[in-house]
């Protein structure tokens, strides 16, 4: 049988002479025979495998502990072994790679972000709006189990019920701050003229008011980054000051999904 040097074999595989040597020294991978005279290290054709699974586990992360002590337990040759190790390591990597999508998805945010501050200020319209009156579903901020965008899943399966719709294109978002708090209560709802909401959704009469509409462009997830932007700088801009009130989101044929990047919608916020 024909024998394979230690030169060789570190060729074969891309690692040193001094790898092979450390393997042998701690048990890992042993030479099939070693030269009575010269010490050369010489393997087996048949050992390759063996090897080529070593070095793949360490590659994947895998302890020489670790190793050593599949070889111990003869799970280093068990193929079915092996395999549900490397599913698990594959998962583990599936979500470190999501957990990176994720960061990678919020830099290029914030860099979108920090862009548009420095941009031009978005110049709203003023408008005086009557009084009207909305049907819908709420969500209130000291609830402890779901969400806004639940809430709004919750709503489309449901919209059909509501009845007298004044626009049944439009949608709107009523958000009404609670007294002395930092709570507010939240309704996915239209505009209608039904005076008995359907079972588990409410009636909202928003009261007339003057408003500073501003146009909220892209994906709903960047909203809130929108309205940082009005409260935080382009409010102060023009001048306009804030009052107490209800503030909504009017979502009209424009909205073309929470994805879409061409979507837009109306923010009003209540002023002077």
């Amino acid at each position: 049988m024909d024998m394979l040097t230690i030169g060789l074999v570190a060729r074969l595989y891309g690692i040193t002479a001094k790898t092979l040597r450390h393997y042998d020294a701690i048990g890992l991978f042993t030479p099939a025979q070693v030269g009575a005279d010269n010490l050369y290290r010489l393997y087996a054709p048949e050992q390759l495998p063996e090897l080529r699974t070593i070095l793949f586990l360490r590659s994947m992360g895998l302890s020489i502990d670790s190793i050593q002590e599949m070889k111990r337990n003869g799970t280093l040759k068990d193929a079915d072994y092996i395999k549900r190790l490397l599913q698990q390591r594959a998962d583990a990597i599936q979500d470190e790679v999501g957990s990176l999508n994720r960061q990678l998805h919020d830099i290029h945010r914030m860099v979108e972000y920090m862009t548009s501050t420095g941009g031009i200020p978005m110049e709203p319209k003023v408008v005086e709006k009557e009084a009207f009156t909305v049907v819908g579903i709420a969500w209130n901020s000291q609830s402890r189990e779901g969400d806004i965008p639940t809430m709004w899943g919750s709503f489309i399966q449901r919209e059909h019920e509501i009845e007298g719709k004044r626009e049944p294109k439009v949608s709107y978002g009523i958000c009404i701050p609670m007294d002395e708090c930092e709570d507010f209560t939240y309704v996915a709802s239209y505009e209608a003229y039904g005076e008995q909401p359907p079972a588990g959704m409410t009636k909202v009469d928003v009261p007339a008011q003057r408003y500073a509409v501003f146009t909220h462009k892209g994906k709903t997830e960047s909203m809130g980054e929108t309205y940082e932007l009005i409260y935080g700088k382009w409010l102060s801009l023009q001048g306009l000051k804030l009052t107490k009130g209800i503030d909504f989101e009017r979502y009209d044929e424009r909205f073309h999904g929470p994805e879409s990047d061409s979507s837009e919608v109306d923010i009003y916020i209540p002023i002077e």
